[in-house]
């Protein structure tokens, strides 16, 4: 687990809803449970300040330093943590969103960069430099789309398009997702924490339970397209690991809260 994905995990998880900032005390206090050194906390949040991810508020006063994330950075966690907590067997509008880009092979990184964010959002590889999605991810994208051409000075590089297929919906799903690889993924998440045993952990093990477990639980979001209902196998594994997710986080949380809050401030 790195430092950055796990401050995404803590914000997500209990930071945006006490105050949406952390002093760098509690920071270095809540990492040591996860085997982190106080040197690695500061190097850390010093790489996540440098990528406009995170910014420091300084309390000069009290000599103190805290970090809240950045708008780039709220904007990542707050489409994570939708698709994280509240996932829904939805139902599919019947809409493709595509996005094409026209990028130089010289621009490899801006390449790169485009790719890994569609992955993210779910988006599947339809052909060389054209991504699709069935989920209404229109303006999250066109936020993304607009960043980096404001960060480029170009436009044009990439388009958005929203359409219809007139064929079987399914013979795209299967030449974008591999669905059966995803679902034994899902299988060995249900396989491991079905048989945690919430009683008996103290309060520090139960937060770092919750946290590994919601941790673990958001890897699926680079693998997982998260696709409508009408669009998946019957009897979708992912359902039945976000049951189980949901109700061992909430069996951990009344101890995990009390410790989080016994070492939390702003």
């Amino acid at each position: 687990m790195k430092i950055q994905s796990l401050f995404f995990t803590i914000y997500g998880d209990y930071i945006k809803d006490v105050g949406d900032s952390i002093s760098l005390k509690s920071l270095i206090r809540i990492f040591k449970e996860f085997g982190f050194s106080e040197g690695a906390v500061r190097a850390g949040m010093h790489r996540m300040k440098k990528r406009g991810l995170v910014i420091t508020i300084k309390d000069v006063k009290n000599k103190k330093i805290s970090y809240k994330l950045s708008q780039k950075g709220m904007l990542r966690l707050s489409e994570g943590t939708k698709r994280v907590y509240e996932k829904a067997r939805k139902k599919w509008d019947g809409k493709w969103r595509i996005v094409v880009y026209n990028i130089p092979e010289g621009n490899r990184e801006l390449r790169d960069k485009l790719r890994k964010e569609l992955r993210w959002l779910g988006f599947g590889m339809l052909a060389q430099s054209t991504w699709i999605s069935p989920n209404p991810m229109e303006n999250i994208v066109l936020k993304f789309v607009e960043e980096i051409n404001n960060s480029t000075n170009k436009e044009g590089q990439i388009d958005v398009f929203l359409s219809e297929y007139l064929g079987d919906p399914k013979s795209i799903v299967k030449k974008c997702w591999n669905l059966s690889e995803i679902e034994k993924e899902y299988e060995k998440f249900i396989e491991k924490w079905s048989s945690i045993e919430v009683e008996g952990l103290s309060e520090s093990e139960a937060f770092i339970t919750r946290i590994n477990l919601v941790h673990e639980y958001r890897k699926f979001l680079n693998i997982d397209p998260d696709l409508p209902e009408d669009l998946l196998p019957d009897d979708w594994k992912g359902y039945k690991a976000y049951d189980l997710f949901i109700e061992l986080r909430k069996k951990l949380t009344p101890k995990a809260d009390k410790f989080f809050y016994s070492v939390y401030e702003p």
